[in-house]
């Protein structure tokens, strides 16, 4: 187009590209009638609807069809921008621009535009007030209603009769003609399905029901005339429902209803077109929700293999009240109707749950208790379900029930659940020790280290990890590789184990491991991955999806000298960590490729240089010169090495650095080294380390301490509690969390010993229970015990007699008499827990007992009786005829401890009458066996009975008894001592 004249068309045959001609005609009305379409649409912000402007070729192009469709000169889905456009075709669009924009530059109306078969929008350039003021038409065609949009105020929207496609309709306002537009074929949808095909109502409430559509590719959804129909009842109950909606802008449409009896309502739902396009669902009307589902375990992700748990609740329909003994079933929606290659890994109840054919259909069953309630779980791995639970339908054999799965019945759905891997969304870091060439053999080889992080960016502990070679599970036939993984035993290289390892990550989220291989010119690149397939965490199998990476390669050569190092040894054992006091000795080693120290290297390092920085917090010695915290040593060392300890076997740490040469032993060759370094760290026998598990020796409630021991070394108190700057956390066995009363009660029921990890990360000390009672010592419980100590002595100090008497002893000494007082007392206390100690004071005759338990002690004088005998007096006595009426019992008895008696001898004169003998402190006295009289029937006899007697420290005493027998009916008794012969 130029100077504003018109394009010719005279060559009808020739083409253009729809977007160039949209184009051409928006600058031709700018041109022509002095219209900027473009600007104005972008006044009314006006928002297309026009759905492939994204295959325009250029800014401008897309402008244009959108001015285009604002002015109503084009109302299509999809504009297609690169196809070409006929010259006649384009003077069909020129006829729409000169009437639209040239011959009706009617003022305020910006576009007529018809959406679908029965809805027009007429834009005007000002928001519209008064719909109701304004009287459109439409020749022939009935306009049914008009509104303004509610999405944009400048907007009126037309609801029309059924238009005819192709035919062009005039739109007027009151008399006056505001423009044209083209009528639109009505779209019949191919598809009409309900949302929710079964729907639980409350009696009085409205029930909404949504039936989308699906339409051809290009037409629109908006405007499809659905209709929805309830059948009645017989009874005349249930009025039958025959209602027509309109889809939305999303193919949705809607009809909401209500019912006041408990009852069920099939609904269909079909497309007014075509009768054959048609859904059916089903209502379930009652006083209250019949069946609803509820979690119990919230949230929709679950980790594999984990469950999630939900509750039913059933109620009558008719009462909502809960129903007891209801049998229900339960599935998930992904694993009914379908074929067996999409079934979902899940289970119910421990039921893998499938509906696939009438051979081949599982749900699991749960029955309600009287609360109407019944509980179900779900498990499953690497899977997205729906829960379903519906009613079960008794079948002809009784208390069974069918468990498949239709849509007419009674149904509750829960949220859709994700099982899966946590450690599907962690990421790995793979790096490599040292250079890509390593050297070949066991012992070398090159270390590989590993980080796991969770999805948030934070170390994951405790993870397994697996390990192979990419060469030889890549699927590739022609990559191999003869490296294989590297044993490693208290930090020794000691072997092979295979192709393929796991490796589990410390707290701090992060795994080692090494390779090796024998051949020269061999290489291998690991790879690692998290197995999410598999609970155990270690399948062989590196799985799409699973988190993985790849390390760099190593390439495997004989070993050759390739450096240096400093070596920290204890011993002849390399490490870098020591005990308080024990000997770090440093020398510079001579390595390989793989940083291993190359034995008989053919070089002497002499003449070292070490400078030692003490990074520590105590003293250290370097040979024998002292050097504080935070302090600077250099030393030459003729002999190639040095030694470091550190003052009074105190925790502290060194740097060392080492600058020398190495000469070749027969030769002029020399090797450089400089500033190489290695640090060690001593730590004292008392002090924890950051981590360090042992058993506990005691705890202080007050100071909120514990003591640990490791069996021979008795740690420096920590705090378990009360520091302000720092967060306590205490696990039990099972890693669940404890509060602070917990731990320490489980410290105070102990009966044998607690073993604990002590963690300390940043501010957080953690406790880990690893063990109760599985032997060792119980914890002392410093103040615990301390009120039982007290408790202990004052109830031993009671029970001391303050003047005992004491038997006699057999040397008449001091110190006998001391001993003699000390066991007494350990005797009457009776707890052997509470120490006994004792010392004659001043006061001859007059001991000091002083009894101790812990911190705790008691002291009592006493004045003890020695060689006390046992008197006449002090014992009581009694004579009876035994129960067989033929002997006579003799009971001697005493108020005295201890009181016992022996020796039970008659009288050489009555030994042809009668014979005696001791139970407990009875005597029997029965006749002689050569006598003819019972003891019972004695008379004008007079019966002796000798016996020894003797109480707790009384000395034993000889008596005896005197009967006097005149009759059997007249005995007298009578106990003294007896006489000395």
């Amino acid at each position: 187009m130029h100077s504003g004249k018109m394009p010719s068309i005279e060559r009808a045959s020739q083409t253009m590209q729809r977007q160039q001609m949209a184009v051409v005609l928006v600058r031709a009305i700018k041109e022509i009638a002095g219209v900027d379409l473009v600007a104005e649409y972008k006044k009314a912000n006006f928002v297309t609807e026009i759905g492939d402007l994204d295959k325009a070729y250029s800014a401008e192009q897309r402008t244009a069809i959108v001015a285009l469709e604002y002015a109503g000169i084009t109302n299509v889905a999809h504009f297609n921008p690169g196809n070409s456009v006929t010259r006649g075709q384009f003077a069909s669009f020129l006829y729409r621009t000169i009437e639209n924009v040239v011959n009706n530059p009617e003022a305020g109306v910006a576009a007529v535009k018809a959406i679908n078969n029965t809805t027009v929008e007429v834009t005007f350039d000002e928001e519209v007030d008064n719909v109701q003021a304004l009287n459109f038409l439409i020749s022939d065609l009935e306009v049914k209603n008009a509104a303004v949009k509610l999405t944009n105020k400048k907007v009126v929207v037309l609801t029309t009769a059924a238009q005819t496609a192709d035919k062009e309709y005039t739109v007027s306002l009151g008399e006056e003609k505001i423009g044209t537009f083209k009528g639109i074929a009505a779209v019949v949808p191919t598809k009409v399905d309900l949302v929710e095909k079964s729907v639980q109502g409350k009696l009085g409430q409205q029930v909404t029901l949504k039936a989308q559509v699906t339409v051809a590719e290009g037409q629109t959804k908006a405007g499809i005339p659905v209709t929805f129909f309830i059948p009645g009842s017989a009874n005349g109950v249930k009025t039958p429902v025959t209602v027509e909606a309109v889809t939305n802008e999303e193919g949705i449409a809607t009809y909401s209803y209500t019912r006041y009896a408990a009852t069920n309502d099939t609904v269909t739902v079909y497309a007014n077109g075509d009768r054959s396009k048609f859904s059916t669902g089903y209502v379930f009307w009652a006083v209250d929700q019949t069946l609803e589902i509820t979690e119990v375990t919230t949230g929709a992700t679950i980790n594999n293999g984990a469950n999630k748990t939900y509750k039913v609740t059933y109620k009558h329909p008719e009462t909502g009240k809960p129903v007891s003994g209801k049998v229900l079933n339960v599935s998930v929606k992904e694993n009914i109707d379908v074929t067996v290659d999409k079934l979902q890994n899940v289970t119910v109840n421990g039921v893998a749950v499938v509906q696939t054919s009438t051979n081949n259909t599982r749900a699991a069953q749960i029955t309600t208790d009287s609360r109407g309630e019944a509980t179900f779980t779900v498990s499953g791995s690497n899977a997205v379900v729906t829960p379903v639970v519906f009613e079960a339908t008794a079948t002809n054999v009784a208390n069974t029930y069918s468990q498949t799965y239709t849509s007419d019945v009674l149904q509750a759905s829960a949220a859709k659940v994700t099982f899966g891997a946590i450690q599907a969304a962690y990421t790995l870091e793979v790096t490599r020790d040292g250079g890509e060439v390593a050297a070949t053999g066991v012992t070398n080889g090159r270390k590989y280290n590993i980080v796991v992080k969770d999805k948030d960016g934070k170390v994951a502990p405790n993870e397994i990890v697996n390990v192979a070679f990419n060469e030889d599970i890549d699927g590739v036939i022609s990559t191999v590789t003869s490296a294989q993984f590297v044993k490693v035993e208290d930090g020794k290289q000691v072997g092979y184990e295979g192709k393929k390892i796991t490796v589990r990550t410390n707290a701090k989220g992060e795994a080692s491991f090494v390779i090796g291989s024998d051949t020269v010119n061999s290489y291998a690149t690991p790879v690692v991955w998290i197995d999410i397939n598999n609970q155990s965490g270690k399948d062989a199998n590196l799985d799409k999806g699973e988190p993985s990476a790849v390390a760099p390669i190593s390439y495997f050569q004989a070993p050759y000298l390739d450096g240096s190092k400093l070596v920290s040894y204890k011993g002849t054992t390399e490490t870098d960590k020591f005990a308080g006091g024990e000997v770090a000795t440093f020398k510079v080693q001579l390595t390989n490729q793989s940083g291993k120290v190359v034995p008989n290297s053919g070089y002497t390092t002499k003449d070292v240089t070490y400078t030692v920085y003490n990074t520590g917090a105590n003293n250290v010695k370097v040979g024998t010169v002292e050097i504080a915290p935070n302090r600077v040593h250099t030393v030459v060392a003729p002999s190639g090495e040095i030694t470091v300890t550190t003052v009074d076997g105190k925790t502290s740490s060194v740097r060392v650095l080492a600058t020398g040469v190495a000469k070749e032993v027969n030769g002029n060759k020399e090797f450089a080294f400089t500033s190489k370094e290695a640090t060690a760290t001593f730590t004292s026998t008392s002090e924890i380390p950051n981590l360090f598990t042992g058993d506990i020796h005691s705890f202080d409630t007050d100071k909120e301490t514990v003591v640990f021991t490791d069996g021979s070394v008795l740690k420096n108190a920590v705090k378990y509690a009360g520091e302000t700057d720092k967060t306590y956390v205490y696990r039990n066995v099972n890693g669940a969390p404890l509060s602070k009363d917990q731990f320490v009660n489980i410290l105070k029921g102990a009966a044998s010993g607690v073993k604990i990890t002590y963690e300390v990360k940043d501010n957080t000390v953690t406790f880990y229970v690893v063990s109760v009672n599985a032997g060792g010592t119980k914890p002392v419980d410093i103040i615990g015990d301390k009120a039982s100590d007290a408790t202990a002595v004052t109830t031993a100090k009671a029970k001391v007699t303050v003047t005992p008497n004491i038997s006699t002893l057999s040397t008449d000494t001091a110190e006998n008499k001391r001993l003699a007082v000390q066991s007494n007392v350990v005797t009457e206390i009776n707890d052997p827990s509470v120490t006994v100690s004792v010392v004659e004071t001043s006061t001859a005759g007059t001991y000091t007992v002083t009894l101790t338990k812990g911190a705790s002690t008691a002291t009592v004088n006493v004045t003890p009786k020695f060689g006390q005998k046992v008197t006449a007096e002090s014992i009581t006595s009694s004579l009876a005829v035994d129960t067989n009426g033929k002997d006579l019992t003799l009971n001697i008895g005493s108020a005295l401890a201890g009181f016992t008696i022996a020796n039970v001898n008659p009288d050489i004169d009555n030994a042809f009458d009668i014979m005696a003998y001791l139970n407990n402190n009875a005597i029997t006295i029965a006749k002689a066996p050569s006598a003819s009289t019972e003891a019972v029937e004695l008379v004008e006899k007079t019966l002796k009975i000798y016996f020894d007697a003797q109480a707790t420290g009384y000395v034993k005493e000889s008596f005896v008894a005197t009967i006097t027998i005149d009759d059997v009916t007249n005995r007298t008794l009578a106990i003294t001592v007896k006489p000395t012969p």
